[in-house]
């Protein structure tokens, strides 16, 4: 035992210090049994405290892959729950990493187990296929814009009056209006159309009571006499239709147009004419109106207060051509070609199947959403309106070597054609309604009685060969199909009225969403609405009373007398473009069709005056007591339900 006294204490204290360094660096550790206060002793076997592991050490199972779930970032634009990944720990995990082992057929792994070494009965098993890695997180940042709604009113009206008074030679008849027969054509054709009292919506709730008409809407039993109607409901309107008879192809209307309008045609027209011609008809009205919808689309949507898909087509021709013609001498050649009048409507469907580009064909993982406050609306709403008064009172010699007098040869035309572009998403999902609403609504009222009377001499006389025609066209492009409610769609309408978003897995397998990344998710808190709304109006009065007659020089001259070959069409075309959509509601699907075709001739005079009286053959001017300074007012006709004055400029009167 060594001792040391307490007056060497520092000096040794002080020297071991520097021998307990120099021990250091040399790497011994006998330094650490030194006690001053104890005797020396053996310290036996030292363990080393910086090791863990045991002897001997065994090697663990050989593991070859290790199942490693990445934390998920949360980027700017989607929400923490739109990262869904799917993950499977097949195994505890190991807190350490061994290196892969070079495994091979002439390779036997071995294990130190003491000083010998043993070589094991039976190797390892074969690795397992490796898992497919899970798709990686977006990377970049996302943008889902939410999208705008479109209405779009336009009325287009064309007034035009043209009642010309041409009085030359032996006038004893007064003047008598058409206003009155022409509001009778009118009122009835309102009643044999589909009644339809829809008005420009006012907010959010008018849609929905416009759906409500829409469902209402009925042909109507009670025709007046002689009317024939035709009316298809459902699947039977899909196809094409011409006065309730399924036809082909729709009818040429340039080859059914008027033989004088077909003969105006050809630039040399005049050349070709008689000596002497009197047009005191050949007036045109056309409305015309093309809609091309693509606003929003997606192949799967979902409603939680119900669906409503109406379509309406209703077509009127209502026309009164009654002529009575005189001739002294009976030398006349009438043509009386009757008036040609026809309703065509074509209504499709067609499939279009939604494609995705770029994806691994496995369902989505991620989904972004779009939110709407209120409803998404989709209006198109056209009414089109011509009226054209052509009432001529005509009484004339015709002299010299050639004439011609265009008394009648009016036109007015209204056209609108639109094209809308909108968005696509894969789900929609609406909190109110799902409102799909298209209407066309054609009319055509042609009044065209004539009184003709001819002096000696006689002539050509054309008075019918009219031409009435509605045209209408709805194509859809896409298919819907309702496929009602379930558990995994009604949690998620039930949490999206609640202002979140979460798609579970069983939506995400949809097989609509196939080969998707990332789901484009349009939240609608109102409803989504499309109206397409077209009506078009033309009414025609063309009541013409004539008198001609040849001077004694011109005795025996070519004359020719067009009172008809009038020409009023409507055409009209709405298009669908979409995709196949399934549509998911809680509150049921309510879809419907109607066709509605329907004609009346009017056989019998309506309030016409009793026409001309025999002429005089003198070539003179005579002016009857009081014709020309009687009111105006009991001549002129006014457009339906208006009682204005015309003005007396012309210009204002055509754009009136």
């Amino acid at each position: 035992m060594l001792l040391i006294h307490a007056a060497d204490e520092a000096i040794w204290h002080f020297i071991g210090i520097f021998h307990i360094t120099d021990e250091i660096v040399r790497l011994r550790i006998n330094y650490e049994a030194l006690d001053p206060n104890r005797p020396d002793f053996d310290p036996g076997h030292i363990i080393p405290k910086d090791l863990v592991t045991t002897y001997p050490f065994e090697i663990p199972e050989f593991v070859p892959g290790l199942d490693y779930t990445p934390p998920v970032p949360t980027l700017e634009g989607l929400t923490p729950e739109a990262a869904y990944l799917f993950v499977d720990v097949a195994r505890d995990p190991i807190p350490f990493s061994l290196p892969s082992l070079p495994f091979s057929d002439s390779y036997t792994p071995t294990v130190w187990n003491g000083p010998t070494f043993q070589t094991p009965v039976e190797p390892p098993d074969p690795p397992p296929p490796p898992r497919p890695e899970p798709p990686e997180p977006p990377t970049h940042e996302w943008e889902l814009p939410v999208p705008d709604s479109v209405a779009l009113y336009n009325f287009q009206q064309s007034v035009l009056y043209d009642g010309d008074l041409v009085l030359r030679g032996d006038i004893p008849f007064g003047v008598d209006g058409a206003n009155a027969p022409l509001q009778v054509l009118y009122d009835q054709a309102g009643q044999l159309g589909v009644s339809l009292p829809l008005e420009l919506p006012s907010g959010d709730d008018a849609f929905l009571a416009m759906a409500q008409l829409f469902r209402d809407a009925e042909a109507p039993d009670d025709l007046p006499e002689g009317a024939v109607s035709w009316t298809r409901l459902g699947q039977d309107v899909l196809g094409k239709y011409q006065d309730g008879l399924a036809v082909d192809e729709r009818p040429d209307l340039d080859a059914l147009l008027p033989a004088y309008s077909q003969e105006r045609q050809d630039e040399d027209w005049r050349e070709n004419t008689t000596q002497h011609e009197v047009v005191v008809g050949h007036n045109m009205l056309v409305n015309e109106a093309n809609i091309t919808s693509a606003w929003i689309a997606a192949p799967v949507l979902t409603a939680a207060q119900g669906v409503y898909s109406y379509t309406i087509i209703s077509q009127v021709n209502v026309w009164s051509d009654l002529d009575r013609i005189l001739s002294p001498d009976g030398a006349l050649n009438v043509d009386q070609t009757p008036t040609n009048a026809l309703n065509f409507a074509s209504y499709s469907l067609t499939a279009n199947p939604a494609t995705h580009e770029g994806g691994d064909g496995d369902a989505p993982q991620f989904w972004l959403t779009a939110t709407l406050e209120g409803s998404l609306v989709s209006v198109n709403w056209i009414d089109q309106y011509n009226f054209i008064s052509d009432d001529d009172i005509t009484s004339f010699t015709l002299n010299g070597d050639q004439t011609l007098l265009l008394i009648g040869d009016n036109g007015a035309v209204n056209h609108v054609s639109l094209a809308e572009l909108g968005s696509q998403f894969d789900l929609i999902i609406i909190d109110g309604y799902i409102l799909n609403l298209n209407a066309i609504l054609q009319t055509n009222v042609m009044l065209d009685n004539d009184s003709i009377s001819m002096g000696a001499g006689g002539g050509r006389i054309s008075s019918g060969d009219n031409l009435l025609v509605n045209d209408a066209t709805i194509n859809q492009i896409g298919r819907e199909n309702f496929a009602g409610s379930n558990d995994a769609y009604d949690a998620m309408m039930r949490l999206a009225a609640d202002g979140r978003v979460i798609l579970p897995a069983s939506i995400l397998n949809d097989p609509a969403f196939e080969g998707l990344d990332v789901l484009r998710v349009l939240h609608i808190k109102g409803d989504l609405v499309s109206v397409n709304m077209i009506r078009q109006t033309n009414v025609l009065g063309d009541a013409d009373q004539i008198e001609t007659y040849l001077s004694d020089a011109q005795l025996g001259g070519d004359v020719r007398v067009v009172t008809g070959s009038n020409t009023l069409v409507n055409t009209a075309q709405i298009t669908e473009f979409g995709v196949d959509a399934t549509i998911h509601s809680g509150g049921g699907y309510y879809s419907d069709a109607l066709l509605h075709q329907a004609e009346l001739v009017t056989d019998r005079p309506l309030q016409m005056g009793d026409g001309p009286a025999p002429l005089a053959s003198e070539a003179v001017l005579f002016l009857a007591d009081g014709m020309l300074t009687q009111d105006d007012g009991d001549r002129d006709v006014g457009p339906l339900h208006h009682d204005g004055a015309v003005p007396a400029d012309i210009m204002e009167t055509v754009l009136a």
